[in-house]
């Protein structure tokens, strides 16, 4: 009797210690799962800055109808119409909230390729600067920008028997959208600029200086390039 007692009893001490290390493997099985997705969900937001400074350089193409109303000179009695076409360099520079929230400077210089019914076929070089707003997924995703040009210039050469034009003051509004992932984005623009001066460089022949308020505009797509860096 005493033996199946003493058995009884091992055999029970066994179990219960099989029971307590089953239980214990579970909890801790459970404590590394747990873990384990902190730590994933910590590496995540780790990779998301809260604020701070980002800096943005860009390659950009453009296509762009443009339009001089030169029969406000004296001398040329039609208004000139044309395209413009070109390539340039960018840069974005300001802030942000979560990488969510964008608030900055957008700066532009390009080279085109002007074609003009009046004006010729003339190389011309171009810059703009606007402040900007935009919003984004961090990460990856859609992003929406938009800015309204405060400054800027183009310069073509000069044209058709040597009559050159300088546009001025350049104001209007850009808006796009795109796709970013990671350090890398992707955006189609639209922008309506207008300047608000035209200088008259030269006259060609008739070598005459002047400034006048030439209405000319530009209006067409931006396919940009850009490399999204947040400080």
């Amino acid at each position: 009797m005493k033996k199946i007692l003493l058995m009884g009893a091992l055999c029970f001490l066994a179990l219960s210690q099989g029971a307590v290390a089953q239980d214990t493997t579970t909890t801790t099985d459970t404590a590394i799962g747990e873990q384990t997705v902190t730590t994933k969900s910590e590496e995540t937001s780790s990779r998301i800055s809260p604020g701070g400074f980002y800096i943005e350089p860009m390659l950009t193409a453009s296509v762009a109808d443009s339009s001089v109303k030169t029969s406000q000179l004296p001398l040329i009695s039609d208004d000139t119409t044309g395209t413009e076409k070109g390539y340039g360099l960018g840069l974005r520079l300001g802030g942000h909230v979560s990488e969510i929230l964008l608030l900055g400077v957008d700066a532009r210089y390009a080279k085109t390729q002007m074609q003009d019914s009046s004006y010729g076929n003339a190389n011309a070089e171009s810059y703009n600067i606007a402040p900007v707003i935009g919003l984004q997924t961090p990460l990856f995703g859609i992003r929406l920008l938009g800015g309204y040009v405060m400054g800027g210039e183009n310069n073509p050469e000069a044209g058709t028997r040597g009559f050159d034009l300088k546009f001025k003051d350049a104001r209007g509004w850009r808006v796009g959208a795109g796709l970013h992932v990671a350090a890398v984005s992707l955006n189609l623009e639209y922008q309506d600029l207008k300047y608000d001066t035209t200088e008259v460089e030269s006259f060609g022949s008739l070598n005459v200086n002047n400034t006048s308020d030439i209405d000319a505009t530009n209006k067409g797509y931006l396919l940009t390039l850009g490399f999204p860096i947040e400080l």
